[in-house]
């Protein structure tokens, strides 16, 4: 069994955002230019997939309040029939630390959501990750048990209001895993390119997950795979990042580097069933 622990679906009120993961990056990286997206269009299609692919779960990553991406519609989905073969991230995309804090006591309190999501460079006003300022959200975080994922890379640094190298540098993050070591961090995009500096800040805090996503096929990403093979099989995530990228395209590239099927359980199934706390059916 596979859980994938990023994607997008079509569910009730995303459906346009679906539709423009498809291709939103394809032009941005040589590497995805000749990629073909997914032809599905409903959650039916999503699902089918997701079969053909062995994938039991999938995690949603919630993007904020607004309509189009909100999270009032996300719990509605998880809460419903449809919703039992995904996990869903509380989105606090374009917020102030106060909004941030706020929303996840609002939707943590329900129980339908199995983390935090965030792309620090969204946060309102800009802040670097490591900052004391965002203390409360981790600490909100911590109230209800939830994993705090953030998105880091290259190409979220440049679309931020402020573009900054470093501000996606792993570095940002020592402080929070010190004073936090029960707070379960997960980096989305896994900070690339800063690939040996996250291996390195992965390997001496055991509360930080990577979770490369298509970046295992970009220059460097092998060494994601690599270090599960040197001491972090227990912190390495699949995701797929679909549809920004086609599940075959995603899951290629994982599986060509892992060799060893013991780690490979731990890839793609058995290390997001334990930051999940899975409770539901298999």
């Amino acid at each position: 069994m596979i859980i994938d622990f990023k994607m997008k679906a079509p569910i009730p009120g995303w459906e346009a955002l679906f539709e423009s993961g498809k291709t939103g990056i394809k032009d941005v990286f040589p590497q995805l230019k000749n990629v073909t997206p997914t032809t599905s269009s409903s959650l039916t299609d999503v699902l089918q997939e997701m079969d053909k692919q062995g994938i039991s779960h999938s995690v949603i990553l919630g993007r904020n309040n607004d309509i189009g991406s909100s999270n009032e519609a996300l719990q509605a989905f998880l809460a419903g029939p449809q919703g039992e073969r995904f996990f869903g991230f509380i989105g606090i995309e374009d917020m102030t630390v106060t909004e941030a804090v706020e929303t996840i006591h609002r939707f943590g309190r329900t129980g339908d959501f199995h983390g935090v999501a965030a792309i620090p460079s969204k946060i309102k006003p800009l802040t670097p990750i490591g900052d004391p300022g965002l203390d409360p959200i981790f600490e909100a975080c911590l109230e209800y048990g939830l994993p705090f994922c953030m998105t880091l890379s290259l190409l979220i640094s440049l679309i931020s209001e402020k573009p900054d190298y470093d501000y996606i540098h792993p570095k940002q993050l020592i402080r929070v895993a010190q004073k936090y070591p029960d707070l379960k961090l997960i980096i989305s995009h896994a900070a690339w390119p800063f690939v040996q500096e996250s291996i390195a800040i992965a390997t001496h805090f055991k509360n930080i997950y990577l979770c490369p996503d298509f970046y295992t096929a970009f220059p460097g990403g092998q060494q994601y795979i690599e270090a599960a093979k040197f001491g972090l099989e227990n912190q390495i995530l699949f995701a797929s990042c679909y549809p920004n990228v086609p599940y075959h395209y995603a899951m290629e590239h994982y599986r060509r580097e892992v060799l060893d099927d013991r780690i490979a359980n731990k890839i793609f199934y058995e290390n997001a069933q334990q930051l999940l706390k899975q409770h539901k059916s298999q």
